[in-house]
């Protein structure tokens, strides 16, 4: 009973997707395109063929890979027969212009530029990022530290021009894959720029073993299928739309990824999950509306006009639209969660550091104000120590220091964000504790018996109000330091946001905006605890 009911279940979902197609074909323009590929019965793809594991040669000559069995399948789906034709990634979008192919499935990273020049059929089937081959002994472990350095790279990739500008990379560019792999053995450059999966494939053989890939994935872009630019919105468009969606929906995509070797499966597993996700009624999510373009939530938020969206979303849209104003974390949902998420961290560090800094300098006043002795001496020491220490040094040697120690002996991970607030509030009780000894010792001036206790720090506030305000002012400007150890704050928030969408000047203002707001909004606060704190008592 169960297998029929599965059965049921997929013949009426591949019925519902067949009548979908039809209808939302019959509504959109004719395609010059797929008339000429039903006529002459071969739909024409340009294909790589130094791109392993998408494409590449076999040891019989033949086009094969992953992007080959898309291929196939949807010239299949079409009723044609597949014609590969070789491609480069420096002559495929003149291919394309010149009507040599009728579709790219080459490796084409979905981007707003080549959207310009070409249609690009969604959602994509797979996903590119870049990263760097090193070689050896020029291995490093950040972006920021190849800055200036001598790099390969391969014509007309989409990534040469954004990553040189963001880290002044001197690119060295050549026609293939091949050739600036032979490069980078020759030691003509420090480092191999491109895809990651071929760097990944790479480096699996065994001549490469030398060499090294140490940084995180950055531009990470969906790869799709383009076709000619008048193309867009047609009967083609929309077949190969709903083609691509059933691969998602369906699970083919991911299998395909096991079986060509691909690790990489973050962004798969969330397309399928996306495109197989249904409402209440059983309806699935993603659905073609009026317009013949898929539920905006179910396409890339770079692509979504304003009009097909509401709220804060719609707003960051028609900045982008009518005043050039790109605030990608304002109309793009992961953005603004990944910027939302840095403030909030940035907030819980300012308050747990105050709060840090508060009991811990005033237990340490009251300690050892007007007292002898070695307990009070070394409590000096301690808290001396942490204000004469700069908290980043601090981090680094409570979190790598300790804490590698403490992981390689005991198997215990000290908890990055207790070491970032700990730092900070260490450092600034030391300051804290300061001024309130600073005030004990006026008092005394004039009145030699006095001591501060808790009973009697209410009088010594009062004097030593203004330094403690101006440190703890000082320590809400602290917590970008945290980002050093990984804490995702508001200065590494902003730095993620650059990477992937290479946004800088708009992100760096608005950066330095929130930050002076959030400082401002940390100060009046604390003038307005001080203000309750030091009040005069009311008279009876």
């Amino acid at each position: 009973m169960s297998s029929q009911s599965a059965l049921t279940r997929f013949l009426g979902l591949a019925i519902g997707l067949f009548l979908s197609w039809n209808a939302c074909a019959q509504q959109a323009p004719h395609s010059p395109t797929l008339d000429a590929v039903r006529k002459s019965g071969v739909l024409r793809v340009g294909v790589k063929t130094d791109f392993k594991p998408f494409n590449y040669l076999d040891s019989n000559g033949e086009v094969v890979g992953l992007e080959s069995d898309v291929a196939a399948l949807v010239a299949q789906r079409l009723g044609v027969r597949l014609k590969k034709v070789r491609i480069t990634t420096e002559n495929r979008f003149q291919k394309l212009a010149l009507g040599e192919v009728d579709l790219l499935i080459a490796t084409v990273a979905d981007t707003p530029e080549r959207r310009r020049s070409a249609a690009a059929v969604e959602p994509g089937y797979n996903e590119t990022s870049v990263n760097v081959l090193f070689g050896p002994g020029h291995a490093v472990d950040d972006w920021g530290k190849i800055r200036n350095r001598t790099t390969c790279a391969v014509q007309g990739s989409y990534f040469n021009k954004p990553m040189s500008e963001r880290y002044l990379l001197k690119l060295q560019t050549y026609k293939t894959v091949r050739d600036a792999l032979l490069a980078l053995r020759d030691d003509q450059c420090s480092g191999f720029l491109y895809a990651t999966a071929v760097l990944q494939n790479t480096l699996k053989l065994p001549e490469w073993s030398g060499y090294s890939m140490t940084l995180s994935n950055a531009i990470i872009k969906p790869m799709t299928i383009f076709m000619a630019r008048d193309e867009r919105g047609t009967r083609l468009d929309v077949a190969l739309g709903d083609i691509t969606a059933e691969l998602h929906r369906s699970g083919w995509l991911l299998e395909e990824n096991r079986k060509w070797g691909i690790t990489s499966n973050e962004w798969l597993t969330r397309q399928h999950e996306l495109w197989s996700a249904t409402d209440a009624t059983g309806k699935p999510v993603c659905t073609r509306g009026a317009n013949g373009l898929w539920t905006a939530a179910c396409r890339s938020s770079e692509y979504v006009a304003s009009s097909e969206v509401g709220g804060i979303q719609a707003l960051g849209l028609r900045l982008k639209e009518h005043l050039g104003i790109d605030l990608n974390f304002v109309y793009d949902p992961y953005d603004r969660t990944q910027f939302l998420r840095g403030v909030a961290y940035t907030m819980m560090l300012i308050a747990s550091g105050i709060a840090i800094s508060l009991a811990l300098g005033t237990l340490a006043a009251t300690a050892v104000d007007a007292r002898a002795g070695l307990a009070p001496r070394l409590l000096r020491g301690f808290m001396a120590y942490g204000r004469l220490t700069p908290p980043l040094i601090m981090m680094y040697l409570i979190f790598f220091g300790i804490g590698g120690w403490s992981q390689r002996e005991f198997g215990v991970k000290l908890p990055a964000f207790a070491v970032a607030t700990f730092c900070s509030g260490y450092y600034t009780a030391g300051l804290v504790m300061r001024a309130l000894l600073e005030a004990a010792r006026h008092i005394r001036g004039f009145e030699p018996a006095f001591a501060l206790r808790l009973h009697t720090l209410y009088r010594s506030a009062h004097y030593a109000s203004w330094p403690v305000k101006q440190a703890l002012i000082n320590l809400t400007k602290q917590t970008m330091l945290a980002s050093a150890i990984a804490i995702p704050e508001l200065l590494s928030a902003s730095s993620l946001l650059i990477a992937e969408n290479g946004n800088i000047f708009m992100t760096m203002t608005v950066l330095l905006i929130t930050f002076y707001l959030t400082t401002r909004l940390w100060t009046l606060i604390i003038e307005r605890v001080e203000r309750l704190i030091l009040a005069p008592p009311a008279k009876p």
